[in-house]
């Protein structure tokens, strides 16, 4: 089969870096979770590295063991080494778009949507949080200026750090495209929320796992938001490096319609106007909703 998909582009910002891709050893059974930001990258991280372990208690911190590829926090030798540590199924995480990545038809990858304007609200709360200013850019007056910006904002060439209605959708695009594929699957956040163990059922498929019913009940209960608030040290990303003012904070309510106390008739019907000139009806509707 040639007609697979390739990386064509270079995707670079304040923090992502996706010539990285070239330096990275890629094993055949590897899963990557690819996300934008903010769709549930660390929950779905969470659920996959618990299936690939077979255990709640998977080894590890969930940001060392499953780290962000693209991220030029960390050197590509340095993830390469602990990745190359590891003797279970690996789970690497990826916020760039499918052509900003190296494919492998055997290796498993999952992408996770959510509403986008849920997105860019919860993308605030998490700037917030930071320490570090380098998406102070995107969140600069108040939150209903700054939600037109991301709804109307095309972002600088090649800067999928710089998060908008345009960036976000060419990320689904760029997946969607390739969903016939078998290795490559899309769930939405509010499915998941909405049913957990369903959806954790469709991660296991993903996956090409299978867990007795003890196993499986325990694996959703760890899966938790609850759970992984509780143990924040665990899997906020970079946990105890200083990157965030509260580790717990990043599992903020995980709550959807933020936006509705801060957006007029006016500026949905340009978000509307926007979403139609981006997206058909049909992946409009779930992008924005999940099956639901």
């Amino acid at each position: 089969m040639t007609n697979l998909p390739r990386r064509t582009k270079t995707y670079l910002g304040p923090i992502t870096d996706c010539t990285r891709w070239d330096g990275f050893d890629l094993r055949s059974d590897d899963a990557f979770i690819c996300t934008p930001p903010k769709c549930g990258t660390t929950w779905s991280q969470n659920i996959t590295c618990m299936m690939l372990q077979g255990k709640v208690e998977f080894e590890g911190i969930l940001a060392e063991i499953s780290p962000w590829l693209e991220s030029q926090t960390l050197s590509i030798e340095e993830i390469n080494a602990r990745l190359a540590a590891q003797t279970h199924r690996r789970c690497i995480k990826s916020h760039s778009p499918f052509d900003g990545i190296t494919y492998d038809p055997r290796a498993t990858y999952i992408a996770v949507y959510r509403h986008p304007l849920d997105v860019h609200f919860s993308m605030r709360k998490h700037v917030e949080n930071m320490n570090g200013d380098e998406l102070d850019h995107l969140f600069p007056n108040d939150p209903r200026s700054d939600a037109l910006m991301f709804i109307n904002d095309t972002a600088p060439e090649m800067d999928c750090d710089h998060l908008t209605l345009d960036t976000f959708t060419q990320h689904y695009k760029s997946f969607k495209k390739w969903q016939h594929l078998p290795n490559v699957h899309l769930f939405h956040y509010a499915d998941m929320r909405a049913d957990l163990p369903l959806a954790m059922a469709h991660f296991a498929t993903a996956l090409g796992c299978e867990f007795d019913d003890d196993t499986m009940t325990a694996l959703i209960k760890g899966a938790s938001f609850d759970e992984m608030r509780k143990n924040s040290n665990r899997y906020t990303p970079s946990a105890g490096r200083g990157i965030f003012k509260d580790d717990a904070k990043f599992f903020n309510s995980a709550s959807s319609g933020k936006w509705l106390k801060y957006l007029t008739d006016e500026d949905m019907a340009a978000y509307d106007k926007r979403m139609d000139d981006l997206l058909d009806a049909t992946d409009r509707h779930w992008v924005e909703n999940g099956s639901g």
